[in-house]
């Protein structure tokens, strides 16, 4: 049956639109880079209001294919490549457990405890929770990777879904920086307290300027818990950043 509706509907890449292929190999490998610090480019992490920046991590700035891609997979137009996109995650995951930054952040910590960024309401009594997908695959490359190291790490890496928005706010969508950080301040919660030892890391699918990481972030202190960073599908680059970069282009 899905060769006669290929027929009918020609597969095309998500990302840049090459025939018959759901994900062609140049699209799949945007999916598995080497995780960079991205930071800087979220005001709302990088400390420039609190004066504590959240070390971030990203598989590359939210534009042209990698956008592309992250857009057909969160909403779901194109559910075949949600495998390809999640084993690329993990690959990502393994390779960011062995960051010395990051390590840095985790030294010393019992476990790693994988947590999503909230969905939103509609979305849990849909089941698209793909944040938690993506959670799952950040979690099992994490665990890859941190066994793999040379260097002891954490004993193990649990994923736990425990944030929840408490009340709806506006959706994020066309609001500035400001705009954001006010619409999620207070509006995420965790639902129990991390256990003694443990740490958090992060994970959602886009970075915009920070305010659903930076809330997430201060959920789990009030519950008494340490956020060592976060991983982030795609970050959308400072206005500066994506200026330089087209110019040198």
């Amino acid at each position: 049956m899905a060769d006669a509706a290929g027929l009918v509907v020609p597969v095309e890449c998500a990302g840049c639109g090459r025939w018959d292929v759901a994900l062609c190999p140049d699209c799949r490998a945007l999916l598995q880079a080497r995780p960079e610090r991205c930071e800087d480019d979220a005001p709302m992490l990088a400390g420039e209001w609190t004066g504590r920046p959240l070390p971030t991590w990203s598989l590359g700035p939210y534009r042209g294919p990698l956008r592309a891609i992250v857009l057909a997979w969160k909403t779901h137009r194109r559910q075949d490549i949600a495998p390809a996109v999640l084993a690329g995650a993990a690959e990502a995951a393994r390779t960011w457990a062995g960051d010395a930054d990051l390590r840095r952040e985790i030294v010393g910590a019992r476990q790693v405890l994988v947590v999503p960024a909230p969905s939103g309401w509609r979305r849990r009594v849909a089941r698209r929770l793909v944040v938690a997908d993506l959670a799952d695959a950040v979690g099992r490359g994490m665990a890859r990777g941190l066994r793999e190291a040379a260097e002891p790490g954490p004993g193990r890496v649990l994923v736990v879904d425990v944030l929840r928005r408490r009340r709806g706010g506006a959706h994020q969508a066309g609001l500035g920086a400001r705009g954001r950080a006010a619409n999620r301040a207070g509006t995420v919660v965790a639902l129990a307290a991390p256990p003694a030892g443990a740490v958090v890391v992060l994970v959602d699918d886009v970075l915009t300027t920070g305010a659903t990481l930076a809330a997430s972030r201060a959920a789990v202190e009030q519950r008494g818990g340490r956020v060592a960073g976060a991983l982030v599908l795609a970050s959308t680059p400072a206005p500066g950043r994506a200026a330089r970069a087209t110019r040198r282009s």
